[in-house]
């Protein structure tokens, strides 16, 4: 009995951290399923938003060295002209605006991606259909004409231009000639 109880709590404990790990996953990548690890945009900027602030912790004290190191070599008494607080107010406006663009690449920079990734998927689909088309007009050229005809007719007009176009000329001249006249123009035609 306790062997029992102890392989459903482990059951369960396993069970909890596996979903745990599962939607921690799924929030932080596109689609683990797919294994497709790219990170969301969520994810993304919330890892830029903590790049900026580890950059303006590290780059402030330098930044403001070198503007009054700047001021004083070209004449100007430092402390006269830009108080502390002034120069890290106007830094930290800088770095905003620095911010702003930074956030405005990144989203330019995945829309490309989702561009870039939409284009692949119709291109492969694209070559899918072309493979398709190939093998299914190898099949109705092996086929009587009469009985290709009728199941070519099943197709859209587009569809059946491409299947008939892929065919060895003789074959789909048959074909052809067992269509109706009107059928076969409209197929045929040029778009």
């Amino acid at each position: 009995m306790i062997d029992k109880i102890a392989t459903v709590i482990i059951f369960i404990v396993s069970f909890v951290m596996v979903t745990a790990l599962v939607a921690f996953l799924n929030l932080r990548y596109n689609n683990i399923f797919d294994f497709d690890f790219t990170h969301t945009q969520a994810a993304t900027e919330l890892q830029t938003a903590q790049q900026i602030d580890d950059m303006k912790l590290n780059l402030r004290p330098e930044i403001e060295k070198t503007v009054l190191d700047s001021l004083k070599e070209i004449g100007f008494d430092s402390a006269a002209v830009v108080d502390r607080n002034n120069m890290i107010v106007l830094l930290e406006d800088s770095i905003a605006v620095l911010q702003e663009k930074i956030t405005k690449l990144s989203r330019e920079t995945s829309s490309l991606e989702v561009t870039n990734a939409k284009f692949k998927k119709k291109k492969d689909s694209e070559t899918e259909y072309q493979e398709w088309i190939k093998t299914t007009s190898k099949f109705y050229e092996a086929m009587e004409s009469q009985k290709a005809a009728k199941i070519i007719l099943k197709y859209s007009d587009n569809i059946a231009k491409d299947i008939l176009y892929s065919m060895k000329k003789k074959k789909a001249a048959e074909i052809l000639s067992e269509l109706n006249p009107e059928i076969a123009k409209r197929i045929t035609r040029v778009p």
